[in-house]
């Protein structure tokens, strides 16, 4: 039997992915079994259950993915000069994996989830520290290029304000699933407009 290349494993485990993906956004995290997800991508269990033990790790290396596509954007943003405003980082986050799940409200039910499976919860945990990390990084360049901090000053700031910042991508993400009426537009120019005192 031929070797199978990683490049088409990791190819096969994102079609795997996305079929998963396009179930939960149409059936939801909890209504989705296995058996749909074998069924959307045309594939056998055996093909399945070879890339993915369970939908729980489905999950987790399908977000894994979705935020390693958003470290690469952020950090081709913080090369950019100047450096994007936190709204406009907010937006590009939000847009990139908007774009990459088909819809946001997918988050919100794997949110959900976490409350009442307490097997996900350091599946989010270690999510939100990667977020975090992420956001204090593009902080700390914000506030020392845009705003003019010390770099000293500048690191403080950002791990102060970095929390924040997931809670306003976090509510970008809820808002604009729940409120019909959500000015997207508005929300991201608040967000540049917050200055650390």
């Amino acid at each position: 039997m031929p070797k199978v290349s990683e490049e088409h494993r990791t190819a096969r485990r994102t079609e795997i992915a996305g079929a998963a993906l396009r179930c939960f956004a149409r059936k939801g995290f909890q209504a989705t079994s296995m058996a749909d997800i074998i069924a959307e991508s045309g594939l056998s269990a055996g093909a399945i259950y070879g890339h993915y033990k369970s939908k729980e790790q489905l999950i987790e290396l399908a977000i894994a993915d979705v935020l390693d596509g958003r470290f690469l954007d952020l950090a081709d943003a913080r090369r950019h000069q100047p450096i994007p405003d936190p709204g406009a980082v907010v937006g590009m986050l939000v847009h990139g994996i908007e774009g990459q799940i088909g819809t946001l409200s997918l988050l919100v039910q794997v949110w959900g989830q976490v409350v009442v499976d307490p097997k996900l919860h350091p599946l989010m945990s270690s999510i939100g520290t990667r977020v975090r990390t992420m956001l204090t990084a593009y902080l700390t360049d914000w506030y020392a290029t845009a705003l003019g901090h010390d770099p000293e000053k500048a690191a403080e700031l950002a791990a102060r304000y970095a929390p924040l910042y997931v809670g306003i991508v976090q509510g970008y993400v809820v808002q604009s699933t729940i409120f019909a009426d959500f000015d997207r537009s508005a929300y991201l120019a608040a967000a540049s407009g917050i200055r650390p005192s």
